[in-house]
């Protein structure tokens, strides 16, 4: 069983003060063209292409979203980032700006600080975005909460979930599934170690582990690397469109609901998503059609499109149906699905 603490480095010195680690995290923000007043004053300034906001907000907890020895900083702001910049993707807007609150407990050091500002602020210039300002403060776990803002052009209608339509195709944005809970799954099995590293390079120490693709599988649970600019690109023309956060059986459900339509699944075009996924899945005695059925925290983009009008990026899963006489819902080959989603609260 692999343990160790990431949080508190001793050879990192403690700065006293909250501007000590201003100081330090500021120069790592790099900030738009579309950014008039960034950091340094009660509120940033920020012109935006179009009046039509969209905004969204989400956090991550220690011991809660992820676990201090199985994880970086910079990942972990990587991550934050990620979750709020596909929700704002999801709607087919394009993101502008985040505010971030980071609070920490009492002699967390400051190349924590400093790390997570740096995996932040990378993930968001990928797509766009400054990080333009926030809040620093004290807390018994270490806690991430993002705020991100977006736009949409004026004449173009937001996307939602409740735009699906009998004989659409049901499509996502992303080369594979289950990556992210196959991650998880090494993280909940105490098998895997990360150590931070020079150049953000950190070391993944896994136990008895053989199969090749593992470290790759916990590093896209920790920082995913969706295409996100799929949501404001081909996205916008879908039907319907949500971001994969909880799971393709809970986050189709919701889609199914608000669309009154049923959604099949295709268990042939999943087929490949659980041969990649199978070596691991054996040695962890997992089931792998759970981790691409159930898997929380893609954060691909879910879609639904005309039959001929599936944009590059997009591989079709499956197709939309009327609900009939069945509730809405998620169905795989037409047969009911076992199992459920992430739920915070489940």
């Amino acid at each position: 069983m692999l343990r160790s603490r990431l949080l508190a480095v001793p050879s990192d010195p403690v700065p006293r003060g909250e501007a000590a680690l201003l100081a330090r995290m500021l120069p790592h923000l790099r900030l738009g063209p579309e950014v008039e007043l960034g950091p340094g004053d009660d509120a940033a300034v920020v012109r935006l292409p179009s009046p039509r906001l969209v905004i969204t907000t989400d956090t991550l907890v220690e011991r809660h979203d992820f676990f201090g020895h199985t994880t970086t900083p910079r990942w972990i702001g990587h991550k934050a980032a990620v979750q709020n910049l596909a929700d704002i993707a999801a709607m087919g807007a394009r993101p502008h700006a985040l505010v971030v609150s980071l609070s920490a407990p009492e002699g967390t050091h400051a190349s924590v600080f400093e790390e997570l500002t740096i995996g932040l602020t990378a993930r968001a210039e990928a797509d766009g975005a400054s990080i333009v300002g926030g809040d620093l403060g004290r807390a018994e776990h270490l806690t991430v909460t993002v705020t991100a803002v977006g736009s949409l052009p004026e004449q173009q209608s937001p996307l939602t979930r409740s735009g699906a339509r009998a004989g659409d195709v049901l499509a996502i944005g992303a080369p594979r599934l289950g990556r992210s809970a196959a991650g998880l799954a090494l993280v909940l099995a105490q098998r895997v170690l990360v150590r931070p590293g020079e150049g953000g390079r950190p070391t993944i120490m896994l136990d008895r582990i053989q199969d090749p693709s593992a470290a790759q599988l916990l590093r896209w649970h920790d920082a995913p690397e969706p295409d996100l600019s799929l949501g404001w690109g081909g996205g916008r023309a879908a039907h319907a469109m949500m971001d994969l956060s909880d799971g393709l059986v809970r986050d189709g459900g919701r889609l199914a609901a608000a669309s009154q339509v049923t959604l099949d699944l295709d268990r042939a075009a999943l087929e490949l998503d659980v041969d990649a996924l199978a070596p691991l899945a054996a040695e962890l005695e997992e089931d792998p059609w759970q981790w691409v059925l159930h898997g929380a925290e893609e954060h691909a983009m879910l879609a639904t499109f005309a039959p001929d009008a599936l944009p590059e990026g997009f591989r079709a899963i499956g197709r939309v149906l009327p609900s009939g006489a069945e509730a809405p819902g998620v169905l795989l080959d037409g047969a009911s699905i076992d199992g459920e989603g992430f739920d915070h609260f489940s």
